[in-house]
C-alpha cells in the first residue's frame, strides 16, 4: 500500500476539484477549500524540506573547502539574513524589509537577465544560420524585427514598422498561442496519468 495508497488518494483528490469545478455545490467547494489548505500546508512543508537541504549542502560545502565554498557563505548568510529580518519586520509592506529586499535581490535580478542576454546572443547566431528553409524565415524574421523597432527602420522604408507589428500580432501570436495549447494539452494527459495511477514518476518510481 506504500505505493498503491498515494495513488489512490491522488486520484480521489484531483476528481474532486476537478468535480467540484464542474458543479459548483456547497458540498464540493467545502471539499475543494479544504483541499486547497492541505495544498497551502503541503507547500510550506516542502519550503522548509528545501530549506533543510540547502543549507546541509551549503554546510557540507564551507566544512569541506570546496570549490566556491566562499559563494556558499554568501548564499547562507543572505538567506537566514532574510528570514530573520523578515520573521522580525514582518512582510515587504514594511519600509525596511521592503528596502532590503528592493537594494538585493532586485539588482541580482537585473544583473542576472542582464547576463543572460549574452547567452541568448550566442543562441541567437548559431540558430541562424541560413542553413534549411526554416531557419532562413527566421532569419529574414528576426532582421525584420530588430530593425522595424528602431527609429531607423522608419527612415529606410516607412512600412517596415507596420510589417513589424503584423509579425507581432499574427505569425507571433500564432506560434504562441500553440506552443500554449501544445503545453496545455500535454499538462491534461499527465495529469490524467497521475488520476488513473500510470504517471507515478513523482512516488519515486518510473513513470
Amino acid at each position: 500500500m506504500r505505493r498503491e495508497g498515494p495513488v489512490i488518494f491522488a486520484a480521489i483528490a484531483g476528481l474532486a476539484v476537478i468535480i467540484s469545478g464542474l458543479f459548483a455545490t456547497d458540498a464540493l467547494k467545502v471539499v475543494k477549500d479544504e483541499l486547497d489548505q492541505w495544498y497551502l500546508i503541503t507547500t510550506a512543508f516542502m519550503v522548509l524540506v528545501g530549506l533543510i537541504n540547502l543549507n546541509l549542502l551549503h554546510v557540507r560545502k564551507i566544512s569541506q573547502k570546496k570549490e566556491g565554498w566562499g559563494y556558499s557563505i554568501v548564499l547562507l548568510a543572505g538567506m537566514y539574513f532574510f528570514i530573520v529580518f523578515g520573521l522580525m519586520r514582518g512582510s515587504l509592506g514594511d519600509a525596511q524589509y521592503g528596502w532590503a529586499y528592493n537594494a538585493t535581490i532586485v539588482p541580482m535580478s537585473a544583473t542576472t537577465f542582464s547576463l543572460l542576454m549574452f547567452y541568448i546572443g550566442s543562441a541567437s547566431y548559431r540558430a541562424f544560420r541560413a542553413r534549411t528553409a526554416e531557419a532562413t524565415v527566421l532569419l529574414l524574421s528576426a532582421v525584420v524585427m530588430m530593425i522595424g523597432v528602431v527609429p531607423i527602420g522608419r527612415v529606410i522604408w516607412s512600412r517596415l514598422p507596420d510589417i513589424t507589428s503584423w509579425i507581432l500580432d499574427y505569425p507571433n501570436t500564432a506560434g504562441i498561442r500553440g506552443i500554449q495549447l501544445g503545453a496545455c494539452i500535454g499538462g491534461m494527459a499527465t495529469a490524467l496519468r497521475i488520476l488513473v495511477g500510470i504517471e507515478r514518476g513523482h512516488l519515486g518510481g518510473e513513470g
